[in-house]
């Protein structure tokens, strides 16, 4: 089983203009393998989402199917802004792995969910393994109802 030991990301504008054009983020996690991992030569998917949090951070339900795992967040206080997600298969070959994954986000962009004075930014990351558990929402249906 691996192991994320840290997911970060760099160069933050100090400063976001409303509206602005597409900010150039990278994130970088720091994984650990199991020594198993090693052996089988596992696959994995990494997957890490950007929120700006908005006072308490919401718990995350990870809904894990290899190359297209979803993040369904459970608000607990005011719900979480989504800013966007990257993934990048991942094979375990080096007991310790450092991946920047590069990303575009639109941080100016202001919604009925942002705060208007800061942007808290954080990423969660999480692993995928080819061999695991897969989970996936089917499409809405819809009925008409006849009374």
């Amino acid at each position: 089983m691996s192991k994320i030991l840290s997911a970060s990301i760099l160069s933050v504008p100090e400063v976001i203009i409303v509206n602005d054009n597409i900010n150039n983020l990278t994130v970088v996690v720091e994984i650990e393998f199991h020594d198993l991992d090693l052996t089988l030569k596992m696959e994995y998917y990494l997957h890490v989402f950007v929120y700006d949090i908005h006072g308490e951070v919401d718990a995350p339900l990870i809904l894990p199917n290899w190359d297209e795992s979803k993040l369904v967040p459970i608000s607990l206080d005011r719900k979480d802004e989504y800013l966007g997600v990257s993934s990048q298969k991942v094979l375990a070959i080096n007991k310790r792995e450092t991946i920047q994954l590069p990303m575009q986000l639109k941080l100016g962009k202001l919604t009925k969910l942002s705060s208007h004075f800061t942007k808290k930014l954080e990423v969660f990351a999480t692993m995928t393994p080819a061999i695991g558990q897969a989970s996936k929402w089917s499409e809405p249906f819809e009925s008409r109802i006849e009374l």
